[in-house]
Formats: C-alpha cells, structure tokens, sequence
C-alpha cells in the first residue's frame, strides 16, 4: 500500500480525486490537506509516495510546496492539477520534474493514465532496489567467505575498490552453527519455509549477520556492543532451543573469542571449528568455546555418519577446503582411539575411500576392491590414512581445477542468463558475476560454446518468447519486458530475423496449426 497526499484548498476537488482513486482501486492511503502550509507540514513528520497538489492554495501555493516536498524527497512523483492553463505554470512544473500537469475539470482517462504510471514506476523502483540490496548482501558475503579463507582485507579492497568495507571492521564476536543434517533439505512445514534465517530476527540481536558456508553449516557474527561470555551462552542457547522446537533438529554452536579487525576473522572461525571438532566425542553437548558449561559426554560412533554425510555434500559442491577439513577431522577423530573396534575403524574407512573414489570418477568394482582389500589388510592405521589422505589431495586438486575451469565459468554465466533473462545484461555484468575481465570472458565463451554471449542471450530471450506466444495469452509489449526487451520494434525485429514471422502472426499461425498448448 503506497501513501498519497492530496493538497488542495477546495473540499470538493478533494472529494474527487478520492473518488476516482476508490474508484479505480488503487492500492493507495490517501492523506488529505486543505491548504499548502498544512500539506507541507505532513511531509515534514512522514513520508510519503506520491504528492498530488492544487497550485493555487492559502498560505503555500502548490510550486512552493512542490520545490520543498522535492528537497525532502528527491525521488517522490508529484503531479499538479489546475484550474490555469498558463504556460509559466507548466514550465515551472517542468523545472521541478513533475510526473503529470492535470487541468480541472479532471478527466477521469487522463487521471487513470497518470496515477497507473506512477504506480509502475513505484514499482520498478522497489524491483531495482531490492536487486540492488540483494546484490550488495552477496558482494558483502562473498567477501567473507574470503575473508574466512585467509583473504586479506587489503586484497579484497584493491580487486574490488568500489565497495565499502566497514561492515567488516564491524565485527567482533562469531557463533559456527553446525546442523546435524542437512538443514535446508529438512521436512518442514508450509510454514516453517524460509524460517532460517529470517524468524531468527526475533531472538537475536538485530546487529548481527548471517551467512551460509554449506548444507549444514551456518555462521552468526556480531557486531555493535561487546558483552560478556555469558551473554553470548545464553543467545547460543536460546537459537539451539528455537531450532530443536521448530525444526526437531539438534545443532551445535561454537563460540568464538573476541576479535578486532577483518584478518583476524579467519582465525576466529578456525578456532570455532576446532571447538566444534569436539562434538564428536560428547554426544549430548551443544555449545563449544570458551568456558562453555556442558558437561563432557562419551563419544557416540553415530556422529561419524552425520560427518560421512558432510564429507559427501563437500565433494557435491566441490567445496575443497570443507573436505579436506571433514576428513582430517574424521581420520583425527580416529587416530589412537582404542575404544573403537578394529572392524569399525575398517569399515568407516571403506566407506570414506568409496566417497572419494565417487568423487574422482574411478570407483570401479577393481580400484575398489583392490584399496578396500589394503584397508582391510594393513595392520597399523598410519597406512590407511596414507591412502586416504592421496586420494583426498588428488580429489582436492580436482575439484579446485574444476572450480577454476572455464566450463565452470561458462556454466556459471549460462545459469545466470537463464535466471535472469527478463533483467539487463551486458558483458561487463556477467563478466563481475564471475570475475573475470570483459574481453577474456567473450573471447572463453566463444572459443568453448561456438557462441557469443550476445547471440546466446538473444537465443534465451527467443525461445522464451516463443513459449510465451505458445502457452500465454499475454499481450506482445508485455511479452516484449518480459524477456529483457524495452523497445517493442527491436524486438519484433530480433524475432522476426530469429524464426522468420512477427511475433503476432507467429502466434495466429501456430493456432491455426493446432500448437498452441
């Protein structure tokens, strides 16, 4: 619902044109003032959408309230209605960037028109914002994610000059959240969608960030006011509760200690995994750091498949540095622990080798059997972890190679134009989106698809038209924004060099031809 406020010095006027904004359902909250003076004081204590004012009043005249209103609100559209057809009127109107100049009587067509397009450039502004905001959270968390792995800050500021780094001199404090299953993939309800991490807001502090690393590990930091230790217990406690009652899931929290600068954020979250590297040998303790409470619990063998599964999601997503901190962490947790049996110890390393051999493309019944057979033969531990940690350098290598591949690039550039055909794009947009140099990613993408980006952004749009004309009944101009167009002509050109008929009678046809679905 947007705001309006309608100035004019006659209550009859004012019953019109909220009549006509009733009449045509406009979603709108309509304000209403008698006279320039008081219009000018709404503006002053709220904010409003759109300002739609009379240009003769008492005490302020509509110019002089259109020039404050635009001080206060750059971006506002204002629309005069008046009863004088004077060009000195107009053209000051033009100075002030008004939307529309309505003389009264007010024709009901025209006062449509005026108020629909205003409202859809309200709209295209908000879409713009939210893609803005939305893009800046990904540059700000791709930017920690760097900073995670060792990046310096220095660094990051001179590949990317334009951002602004202080959310990162910001932080002080980090909680690793690490789920016992794969959170996102979990049987919630209708209602618990999208749960994590927005419902969160009503237990924690509002200046604190979240960010995803993988399936089923999660990262808090805080920033603003420092607290002691047991405050930081207690929000742990409170989140792993909240998740358990909603979600039925356990998850285990480490508490990092206080840090001062972006560099030392790396170190923050290696000290936090080390803590989490704990919970497999305390069943039932959630919170790991500095003086947490929990009492120390026996080790239960059946962290070992949750630590499996992660193993499997690393090597799905090609996260190299999480695998191999997932399977250090498994050999380590095994090491010299005599508690195990030796048959356990054998079999939970069978299973590790054929996720990596999965992983490498090479599990064959023979390299299996063949590594399966040593596991099962070697007397000392040392010598399986020998075969296990080649296999995770070689798999580590290959997944980094793949990671930088210009396949991966491509496809990368590829998902992006199918998901957001109907947006701008240019080379220079999908060239940042994978960090890579303009003329280095049109000459890959050619070299690898026989294909430039041009010509395949405009094959995407095409195809999408044709499903469009095909299974819609929409009209040919919205069809035309809706695959990323904004000139109606260009675009039944492009189409009509594309399949070789207007858009219009490449829908007549295809009726007559009984295709249409």
């Amino acid at each position: 619902m947007y705001q309006i406020l309608i100035a004019d010095d006659e209550a009859a006027e004012r019953d019109v044109i909220r009549f006509l904004l009733k009449k045509y359902d406009f979603p709108l909250q309509i304000t209403e003032a008698a006279n320039g003076r008081d219009a000018l004081d709404l503006l002053q204590k709220k904010s409003f959408d759109i300002l739609y004012t009379d240009i003769k009043m008492p005490f302020i005249d509509g110019l002089k309230l259109a020039g404050e209103a635009r001080g206060l609100y750059p971006e506002m559209p204002i629309i005069f209605f008046s009863g004088y057809d004077d060009f000195d009127y107009v053209k000051e109107a033009l100075s002030l960037h008004v939307v529309n100049y309505i003389l009264k009587p007010v024709d009901p067509d025209e006062f449509e028109k005026t108020i629909r397009s205003v409202l859809d450039t309200l709209r295209l502004r908000e879409q713009k914002s939210r893609r803005e905001q939305k893009d800046l959270e990904a540059a700000r968390n791709h930017a920690l994610y760097q900073l995670i792995n060792n990046t310096g800050i220095s660094y990051l500021k001179s590949i990317d000059p334009r951002m602004d780094f202080t959310f990162a001199y910001e932080y002080h404090r980090l909680f690793l959240i690490q789920m016992e299953q794969d959170f996102f993939g979990f049987n919630a309800s209708d209602e618990d969608t999208g749960f994590f991490p927005v419902n969160l807001a009503d237990i924690l502090p509002e200046n604190s960030d979240f960010i995803n690393l993988n399936p089923s590990q999660n990262l808090l930091l805080f920033s603003g006011p420092r607290h002691r230790m047991e405050w930081y217990h207690d929000q742990a406690k409170m989140l792993a509760g909240h998740i358990k009652k909603r979600c039925k899931m356990n998850c285990y929290i480490a508490i990092s200690s206080p840090f001062d600068t972006p560099e030392a954020i790396a170190r923050a979250y290696a000290e936090a995994e080390r803590h989490l590297e704990e919970r497999f040998f305390f069943a039932n303790r959630q919170l790991y750091g500095e003086d947490a409470s929990d009492k120390k619990q026996p080790p239960d063998e059946s962290n070992d498949d949750a630590l499996l599964k992660q193993i499997a999601a690393d090597i799905q997503f090609k996260d190299s540095f999480s695998l191999r901190q997932n399977v250090t962490l498994l050999l380590d947790h095994h090491k010299n622990r005599t508690q195990y049996s030796l048959i356990y110890i054998r079999f939970l390393c069978t299973s590790l080798l054929r996720l990596l051999l999965d992983g490498l493309g090479q599990n064959s019944g023979n390299v299996f059997d063949t590594l399966a057979e040593c596991i099962y033969s070697f007397r000392q531990f040392s010598e399986i972890e020998a075969i296990i940690r080649n296999l995770l350098d070689e798999l580590a290598s290959h997944l980094d190679s793949e990671q930088q591949s210009p396949k991966h690039a491509i496809q990368l550039v590829k998902q992006y134009v199918y998901q957001h055909y109907g947006e701008d794009l240019g080379l220079e947009l999908l060239a940042e989106k994978v960090y890579l140099t303009p003329r280095y990613l049109s000459t890959m993408f050619s070299r690898e698809t026989g294909c430039g980006i041009n010509k395949f952004i405009k094959n995407v749009r095409m195809e999408k038209t044709r499903e469009l004309l095909l299974n819609t009944n929409m009209k040919i101009s919205d069809i035309c924004q809706a695959v990323g167009y904004s000139n109606v002509s260009y675009f039944c050109k492009s189409f009509l060099e594309e399949y070789g008929l207007t858009p219009e009678k490449f829908r007549h046809q295809k009726e007559n031809t009984g295709e249409r679905r």
